[in-house]
């Protein structure tokens, strides 16, 4: 019969092993994203929107109480919102939310939540913090986002930032995206007869002879970067 340290070694290589394999497939990802970010930069034009239209917030244990009173202020007066996350490049945890609110009125503001260089849960400027996720995430609310916030908030919840489930409406554009995108494809003569053109207008029709799509497999969930670049032509930096 194996000994137990033999096991132990066993199960401890297994570990080692499948950690190696994570980063590695890791590192490769990094590396074609990093390919497709430089090909559409030196392709397309760059995605833009005037400076004049928003205001870039960043929150952290630095942050001055009156500069999250201002937001807080912002944030109970604004209903729609879009939110986004990045993860660090090399330990993969979630690192930053990025909140972009949606008001009737510009300038928006977007904010920019360092998760690892928050302040202590203790402190005033916590509090201030915790309120200004409970407006975001309030009934009534509308946040949009490219992935599901359930998955990507998850490992955010132990840091008592907010309570989830959110009380807000959560639409996840990124599902809805292949179905509309399917259907604005537009119409073309090549394979289709000019005679059924009424008829396939009022279709769920969609062009099969062009490079309209970067996936093979139609399930595949698109990138954001992706979505602009073949709606809009646009290079969206993801660096």
């Amino acid at each position: 019969m194996p000994s137990h340290t033999s096991s132990s070694s066993y199960t401890s290589t297994n570990s080692n092993r499948d950690s190696s394999s994570k980063s590695q497939n890791r590192h490769r990802r990094h590396v074609r994203l990093e390919e497709q970010n430089n090909h559409y930069r030196r392709n397309y034009r760059p995605f833009t929107i005037p400076s004049s239209f928003y205001n870039i917030v960043h929150v952290h244990r630095f942050t001055s109480i009156d500069t999250i009173s201002t937001l807080i202020n912002h944030f109970e007066s604004c209903y729609r919102y879009s939110i986004d996350t990045e993860s660090d490049r090399f330990t993969n945890e979630l690192s930053l939310i990025q909140v972009h609110s949606i008001p009737q009125h510009l300038p928006s503001f977007i904010v920019l939540f360092e998760l690892n260089h928050l302040p202590s849960s203790n402190t005033l400027l916590f509090e201030k913090i915790n309120l200004l996720f409970r407006f975001l995430f309030r009934l009534g609310n509308t946040i949009f986002s490219w992935g599901s916030m359930n998955t990507e908030l998850q490992s955010v919840i132990r840091m008592n930032l907010f309570t989830w489930p959110s009380l807000a409406l959560l639409i996840n554009l990124q599902d809805a995206f292949p179905g509309w995108y399917s259907r604005a494809q537009p119409f073309c003569k090549v394979c289709c007869p000019v005679q059924l053109l009424f008829t396939v207008m009022s279709s769920n029709y969609s062009c099969t002879c062009s490079n309209a799509s970067p996936y093979v497999n139609p399930g595949e969930k698109w990138s954001l970067q992706n979505a602009i670049r073949y709606t809009a032509n646009l290079f969206l930096d993801k660096s």
